[in-house]
């Protein structure tokens, strides 16, 4: 968020400076490029998948709340109960659980699930988890593309209502700068807000993955009833070494 209102202020600043920034105000611009963009993105994608991105780009301005070293303990603590106090400990236990995938894990366990299935089911999870984002920022990359390609279109409006002034000089000027809005327009869109959040939202998808893929290690040695410490050992290895417990 604070990158966004430094780019833009500093961006107004500098149109500011520069003088007549009023040009720098068109609604025909903003509707050629805002309207064209949304108007191609609901025609390639079903506008159910669309809208569900609205709460996904909201949440990329926020900070991450857990990562992985914020449940080590957790399953430290769930594979002490478990080797000490055996199967009903970890059932009582599971329903303290918040985080859906270590509680599915924690409930095959319970189950009875084998080890392979327990690894399979969470193996599937996390290709359903990267499936559904890779799809939202499928979405936000279409209209990354299409921002800067109607700012074009704008563009090429704008110098055919010119030539067809041509015969009169004093209008070419402010004419062709009124055509370039919408390029401006198209870029900064894309480049300023569009593409920054996809990036944002696939690191938060990588973060995701790299979660419960920790997560599934605490499972696997819960299950396999490993000494805690080797269970912290195995999930630390998964991260950077600034990011170890």
């Amino acid at each position: 968020l604070l990158g966004v209102v430094a780019g833009v202020g500093l961006i107004v600043t500098a149109i500011i400076r520069g003088g007549d920034s009023d040009i720098f105000v068109n609604m025909n611009a903003m509707l050629i490029v805002l309207g064209g963009m949304v108007s191609t993105t609901f025609i390639a994608f079903q506008s159910k998948k669309i809208l569900e991105m609205v709460p996904v780009i909201i949440n990329a301005f926020r900070p991450d709340v857990l990562t992985p070293i914020d449940y080590i303990d957790q399953i430290m603590g769930l594979a002490g109960k478990y080797r000490t106090g055996g199967m009903k400990v970890l059932e009582n236990a599971e329903g303290k659980v918040e985080n859906r995938f270590l509680k599915n894990g924690i409930g095959m366990i319970v189950d009875g699930y084998n080890g392979r299935e327990i690894y399979e089911v969470l193996e599937q999870e996390i290709n359903s988890l990267n499936g559904r984002h890779n799809a939202g920022q499928k979405i936000l990359r279409f209209m990354g593309v299409q921002a800067p390609v109607f700012g074009m279109a704008g563009t090429l409006i704008g110098l055919i209502q010119m030539l067809m002034h041509i015969d009169n000089p004093s209008t070419i000027g402010p004419a062709l700068a009124t055509a370039l809005i919408t390029t401006f327009y198209g870029l900064i869109l894309a480049n300023l807000i569009v593409t920054p959040i996809t990036a944002k939202l696939t690191m938060r998808t990588e973060s995701e993955i790299l979660l419960v893929k920790t997560i599934r290690t605490g499972v696997m040695g819960i299950f396999e009833r490993s000494n805690p410490a080797k269970i912290a050992k195995s999930m630390n290895a998964l991260l950077a070494p600034d990011e170890r417990k």
